[in-house]
């Protein structure tokens, strides 16, 4: 009898154990899961979204080529770049602007504030690149549009600024970025929306 015993609790104890082992483990899955979930959220918490666009209105007699963080964590600007026939240009598209349009620079007084890699852009923050207010606004609108490839310009103001060739013809701004988490994402002029990642090329 005493040995039938002895193995009942011996095989008691075996069940306890296997039973104590896999709560543990159960328990450490719960933790590692609620760890990822609240990683997750953190960083949706921060997730920044740059767009880029043309501000532009008749009755302020302003354009303005803009960057805008329409997310809801700081955008960190790292790689900025212009493509423009197969080449890139990298730096800021002011400077390209200026290197591609010099006689625009001499005759429209122009406001300007550049894209520089290291830059914080808040969220819900402007950053109004270059532009011109008063008479010379048109001027510059249409030669922005005539040098860059801008997603969110409506077909109109192509048409008024007579630009008919193909979008290939005309240069992209691209800006690599990153949150505070150090993800990074790509934004091209040429779309609505930023890629994840950062821009080819760009290490």
């Amino acid at each position: 009898m005493g040995s039938k015993f002895s193995l009942s609790n011996l095989n008691a104890d075996r069940v306890v154990s296997i039973i104590a082992i896999v709560v543990g483990v159960g328990s450490l899955a719960v933790v590692v899961l609620q760890t990822q979930i609240m990683r997750e959220q953190q960083r949706a918490s921060v997730l920044p979204y740059l767009m880029l666009a043309v501000q532009s209105s008749i009755n302020d007699s302003r354009t303005y080529l803009t960057v805008r963080n329409a997310g809801i964590g700081p955008a960190l600007l790292g790689d900025v770049r212009v493509r423009y026939k197969g080449k890139d240009f990298v730096g800021d598209p002011y400077d390209f602007f200026v290197q591609q349009r010099p006689e625009v620079i001499k005759t429209v007084p122009m406001g300007v504030d550049k894209l520089i890699p290291g830059r914080l852009v808040p969220a819900g923050e402007w950053i109004m690149t270059m532009g011109a207010d008063g008479e010379k606004h048109n001027q510059l609108l249409a030669e922005l549009l005539r040098l860059f490839v801008i997603a969110e310009v409506p077909n109109s103001w192509l048409l008024g600024a007579g630009v008919t060739g193909p979008p290939s013809e005309r240069a992209v701004v691209i800006v690599t970025y990153s949150s505070v988490y150090g993800e990074r994402w790509h934004l091209r002029s040429d779309s609505f929306v930023p890629v994840a990642g950062p821009a080819p090329g760009v290490r």
